[in-house]
């Protein structure tokens, strides 16, 4: 961005988002057009500022004081949405749809689905260690044959079905979201139908296991990230994750937060650890890649 674009001197924004930078998983340049945005958003609080900034403290204004705070908070949420555009997801989703139902080309099914992997929180920020989490995944739980992925997001587009998962014959994902839904199931039509299958359900519902297409039980349910975010916003829903069809279980937690640059490990494995002693399971291992660890649980 150059300095002639920004709404006010450029030592005040550099200032600000560096500052959001330090405490937000964003950064400095990501802060700074969003800073910007909000600005230009006021125009006469700009004025005024180009008028006096170098004569008084413009930052102790109230005014200016609530443009960075809304830019904070709106970036906040922004990073706490699993889908920050959630238009984009839409329309990736629509462009998937319609290539797995023409042609399917190899490598056009390759670029949709790292896009999709990107625009979803969970699986963009295990982007760039995903060979070495699948190695660390195989090692802990081996290779089922049965899958059943429980708010499975768009990690299903990320399993090496044609690598070392082509052992997994039977791979359920579930999901409440619409657009993960049409997702998996477009995907579903380049990894096999009858091998994977996308159901839309809703945990907080008891019952929901004679929902799936297949009963069970199936050798490894998967979590990922799961019941941490659940624990915060859906109880009853984590109360529903413990009737799961499933021999072992493999949950992971977050090393540091979505959102603020702080480790949340501490809390994130007390949560998982008192899921599973809830569960009445017990622990039988664990891994760690990037930011995330993992426990298997039997």
């Amino acid at each position: 961005m150059s300095v002639e674009s920004l709404p006010i001197p450029e030592e005040l924004l550099r200032q600000e988002a560096e500052s959001i930078a330090a405490h937000y998983r964003v950064s400095a340049d990501e802060a700074l057009a969003a800073l910007s945005q909000a600005f230009a958003g006021v125009p006469d609080l700009v004025r005024r500022i180009q008028l006096r900034h170098g004569e008084e403290d413009v930052t102790r204004w109230r005014a200016y004081r609530e443009v960075v705070r809304e830019c904070r908070q709106g970036l906040y949420y922004g990073l706490r949405r699993y889908y920050p555009l959630s238009d984009e997801a839409e329309r990736v989703v629509g462009e998937f749809e319609q290539e797995v139902a023409a042609s399917a080309r190899a490598e056009r099914v390759e670029e949709l689905c790292e896009r999709l992997l990107r625009l979803h929180a969970s699986t963009r920020e295990r982007h760039s260690s995903y060979a070495e989490f699948y190695e660390r995944f195989f090692e802990c739980a081996g290779v089922p044959a049965t899958i059943l992925d429980i708010g499975c997001g768009m990690h299903p587009l990320s399993y090496p079905f044609k690598g070392a998962g082509s052992g997994t014959k039977r791979y359920v994902a579930v999901d409440r979201d619409v657009c993960v839904i049409r997702a998996v199931s477009a995907h579903a039509r380049v990894a096999g139908k009858r091998r994977l299958q996308a159901v839309r359900l809703s945990l907080d519902d008891p019952g929901w296991p004679s929902e799936l297409p297949w009963r069970g039980p199936y050798e490894l349910g998967v979590m990922l990230k799961v019941v941490p975010v659940l624990i915060r916003l859906d109880r009853a829903a984590v109360l529903g994750l413990q009737a799961a069809p499933v021999a072992r279980l493999l949950l992971t937690g977050n090393v540091e937060s979505l959102t603020r640059r702080q480790s949340i490990e501490a809390r994130e494995r007390s949560v998982l650890k008192r899921f599973i002693q809830n569960a009445g399971r017990q622990i039988t291992g664990e891994f760690r890649v990037g930011n995330e660890f993992g426990y298997l649980a039997e």
